[in-house]
């Protein structure tokens, strides 16, 4: 079993988030491993999440002024004038629109240590004009089909395409995907995800797990989605938001995801304030 002192080494050193460790000094980066190149008209929600110009994290469209992503991609103090996100485009560093924050909210529940609630609701300046390239994603909700071992899981982003350090000595797998990449992951039962990481963290009721031999999620690529297409057909929902794990496409540790139905309600309440608060300030003549 592992040390208290060894657990929080490896919080501290951000080897469990997923977020890029570079800025601001925050847990993570990230890349699909396993995954195949593609674009942003298969997956128009996604957005890249950028700190004074430098891509760490993804996130999901969720309506015209709001994006979901994690909350371990934001470290205190933060200031909303050193992110933007960067939306319609299949390459994080070109294309698009670079577009400024109005707001950053992240849970008041979550815990860096154990990584629960992690969950944050980005208000953006501008309003977003829907097109073929830039779309909303629907968020899964508890009387939606659950996710079973038929349902179809994809994790998107520009996150590394193996852990930091290059074993095989590819430096170029090392750092974050110029180009969107996607990766099909299957569901773990919570049980088997609980006792992976018996030894490591609690798996909460707010999380949900995901893995495919050689296929994951890592740096780069927290605050994305994980988005499921159920056999009966019907839209992409998206089900989680891409949290923590242990290594990328370790076979004894899934990828941990925020469980989105869990914070649905904690969603729209803070999303419906935004614009009832919105509307007053059009009332009273104040912008």
């Amino acid at each position: 079993m592992y040390s208290t002192g060894f657990l929080w080494s490896i919080v501290l050193l951000g080897s469990l988030v997923r977020a890029t460790p570079t800025p601001p000094s925050s847990p993570g980066n990230g890349r699909i491993v396993g995954g195949e190149v593609t674009t942003i008209e298969e997956f128009p929600y996604q957005v890249s999440v950028q700190f004074k110009g430098q891509h760490i994290c993804g996130g999901s469209i969720i309506g015209e002024h709001f994006l979901l992503t994690a909350a371990h991609c934001f470290e205190e103090p933060y200031s909303t004038e050193d992110y933007a996100v960067r939306v319609a485009s299949s390459e994080h560093g070109s294309g698009g629109h670079l577009l400024s924050l109005r707001r950053i909210i992240t849970h008041g529940g979550y815990n860096p240590q154990s990584h629960d609630n992690d969950v944050a609701l980005l208000i953006l300046h501008a309003r977003l004009n829907f097109t073929e390239n830039l779309q909303p994603v629907p968020l899964a909700t508890d009387s939606d089909s659950p996710i079973t071992a038929n349902t179809r899981l994809r994790v998107s982003g520009w996150g590394f395409q193996a852990e930091e350090t290059a074993d095989d000595g590819d430096a170029e797998k090392v750092g974050v995907s110029a180009q969107l990449r996607f990766v099909e992951v299957d569901l773990v039962e919570t049980p088997q995800c609980r006792q992976a990481y018996r030894q490591v963290l609690p798996i909460t009721s707010r999380m949900l797990c995901a893995a495919r031999p050689g296929q994951d999620s890592c740096q780069g690529d927290s605050g994305g989605p994980l988005v499921g297409l159920q056999p009966e057909g019907g839209p992409a929902k998206l089900y989680g938001i891409v949290s923590w794990g242990l290594g990328c496409a370790n076979p004894n540790y899934p990828g941990v995801y925020t469980r989105v139905s869990a914070f649905r309600n904690w969603i729209y309440a803070h999303m419906g304030a935004w614009g009832w608060n919105g509307l007053l300030a059009g009332w009273s003549g104040l912008q």
